[in-house]
């Protein structure tokens, strides 16, 4: 074969493949590689199609064969990742490290070495590793995003020139195309409303751009008279705080009124008793994590569903690249990602209520608010909860108020830490008890600005693991749960309140920011939702020092929690099933505007 034919079957397959026919890209490669088997390139684009198709045993086939063949630094990274999703991190590790050998400039290999190395563990070296791809590549957002979030979850605030949250936000401000998730922009306060919805529309035009453009695989509702067909569509299907909220919810939807589907794509472990339980709740239970997103839109496309719901958004293991196929006529998107997706077709509604998503912040979203008439924040019902431990056998002082936040400590910052120092200041032999860190340099580096700012390292209390059960059973030890700005409690406040444990939050500016707030009004404590950070402030040390208003305040919620509705999944399926049937009345009519269910 000469090259000219050679070059033109390659374009033919590089063609196939940009537009999403993998089967035929693979089809145009099998024909150049018989003519011309030492074509380094085409078994290189052979194992990033399988890649693509989550064929990851073949991916590394076609990798180590176009090395063979003289592949160079960048096939290696394509190794590495492959063998990563395998399970192989020490192979993938050595192929990293082999990359960065043979081309010592190429950014992406730093980039994946950090990711790998965070992920086992050692995470300064990954920071160092990110910072490697930065200097670079000065325009890195993923490694600019991944170090500053890794830094974050060290409760490393200290000033640092290149993972830095302003550099982030300046080099979004001018990228032509972004691989940055924008998880990380919800917990940092530098973050505007604004900044955040640019960001998500950037990162999902860069990642589905092809996608999004394509014609959309339901384009048009069905009219009928059965039941809905409503499906759920999640990596965390598993032990999971999403699978805690949502379970005794998909278990309690009205089965003449909505068929339940539930599309999960990633594996749990073995035995996963909320897998488990996840699989008993719904009438279709559908594994789609061998299959790549064409193949698993088609499959709920196939399943005639009426509205799709995407609990998974742009956190972990995320797949928009399903949605936006649109497989389904509508889609919704809710509870995994506290803000805007950024691109209309990835989902038309987000689903919220008045105190966390008013209409007054509508802008601040691509899809169209979609208000259920209580907090958009399901639960599971109120159950006995286990006898409490002693205080003592948590490390706790007998005596003392303890303020607890049970957050991961990326959502700390310096200044929520400011506020925090400043409480425990403020009441005389208080302390702070703190969810386990998954990293001993966050406890030492949480203590040291604690002692930075006045407070003796000591009253920084952290916890041990737990199994859930156990850890609800000793929240209540605690007098006054502590909220986290701007990216609120989530599962974690709904935990304190359900173990009579009242919480203290102030209304962000966004989402984010306000579904604590949303969950005290639930819960009957709107007292409890302060108009600012210094309010927060004052009320805590008040409490802190007034033991029979802490007496009271639990009181209250306790009577409160069983009438209250937030630990009611019958009637909040009562209404997901409203919202669901609104929302294809609207596709029906050809409309997508805000909803507000009373």
């Amino acid at each position: 074969m000469s090259q000219d034919q050679a070059s033109k079957l390659f374009a033919l397959a590089q063609t196939a493949f940009r537009a999403g026919r993998l089967q035929e890209s693979l089809e145009r490669i099998d024909a150049l590689v018989r003519l011309a088997p030492r074509h380094a390139e085409a078994w290189n684009l052979a194992g990033v199609v399988c890649h693509v198709r989550r064929d990851f045993d073949a991916a590394v086939r076609y990798f180590q064969r176009a090395l063979a063949l003289g592949g160079g630094a960048g096939v290696l990274v394509n190794l590495g990742f492959a063998l990563h999703k395998l399970g192989r991190d020490e192979r993938a590790e050595q192929a990293y490290r082999e990359a960065a050998r043979r081309a010592p400039g190429l950014a992406l290999a730093w980039q994946k070495l950090g990711a790998l190395q965070e992920l086992r563990g050692r995470r300064e070296e990954a920071l160092a590793s990110f910072r490697q791809a930065v200097a670079l590549d000065p325009g890195d957002l993923r490694s600019l995003g991944d170090g500053l979030l890794l830094r974050r979850h060290l409760g490393d605030w200290s000033n640092d020139a290149v993972l830095d949250a302003e550099r982030l936000l300046v080099e979004l401000s001018t990228a032509k195309r972004s691989d940055l998730s924008t998880l990380l922009l919800l917990a940092i306060p530098e973050a505007t409303p604004a900044q955040q919805r640019a960001a998500a529309s950037l990162f999902a035009r860069t990642q589905w751009g092809q996608a999004l453009a394509a014609p959309p695989l339901a384009p048009t509702p069905r009219a009928h008279a059965g039941r809905l067909r409503i499906g759920y569509l999640s990596a965390d299907f598993c032990e999971h705080a999403v699978a805690y909220l949502v379970t005794e919810v998909l278990a309690a939807h009205d089965r003449q009124v909505v068929e339940v589907f539930a599309y999960g794509y990633r594996a749990p472990q073995a035995q996963d008793p909320w897998r488990q339980a996840i699989e008993a709740a719904v009438e279709h239970f559908i594994d789609l994590d061998t299959l790549d997103d064409h193949d698993a839109a088609a499959r709920i496309h196939a399943d005639q569903i009426d509205v799709l719901v995407d609990l998974t958004g742009y956190t972990g293991q995320a797949r928009p690249g399903i949605t936006a196929q649109r497989p389904a006529p509508v889609i919704a998107q809710w509870l995994g990602y506290i803000g805007t997706l950024g691109e209309a077709r990835l989902a038309d509604y987000v689903i919220g209520d008045a105190v966390a998503t008013p209409l007054a912040q509508a802008q601040q979203f691509s899809e169209a608010p979609a208000l259920l008439p209580r907090c958009f924040q399901p639960n599971g019902r109120l159950f006995p909860l286990p006898a409490a431990p002693t205080r003592e056998s948590e490390n706790l002082p007998a005596a003392a108020v303890v303020f607890c936040s049970f957050n991961q400590p990326f959502k700390f910052n310096a200044p929520l830490w400011d506020d925090w120092c400043a409480i425990l200041r403020g009441v005389a032999g208080s302390v702070l008890w703190l969810a386990p860190p998954r990293d001993a340099l966050a406890a030492t580096n949480l203590r040291r600005e604690a002692a930075a700012r006045g407070v003796s390292p000591e009253r920084i209390v952290m916890a041990q693991q737990r199994p859930r059960n156990e850890h609800l059973a000793r929240l209540p030890l605690a007098d006054i749960a502590l909220d986290t700005y701007p990216y609120n409690s989530g599962t974690t406040a709904s935990d304190a309140l359900r173990a009579g444990v009242p919480l203290l939050s102030w209304l962000g500016p966004n989402f984010v920011g306000r579904m604590a707030g949303s969950l005290l009004h639930a819960a009957s404590l709107p007292e409890c939702v302060l108009p600012d950070r210094a309010a927060l402030v004052a009320k805590a040390i008040a409490l802190g020092n007034d033991g029979e208003a802490r007496t009271a305040l639990r009181h209250k919620l306790q009577q409160a929690l069983p009438r209250c509705g937030l630990f009611e999944p019958d009637g909040f399926a009562r209404d997901l099933e409203r919202l669901f049937a609104t929302m294809h009345a609207q596709c029906l009519a050809g409309l997508r505007e805000p909803i507000l269910l009373t």
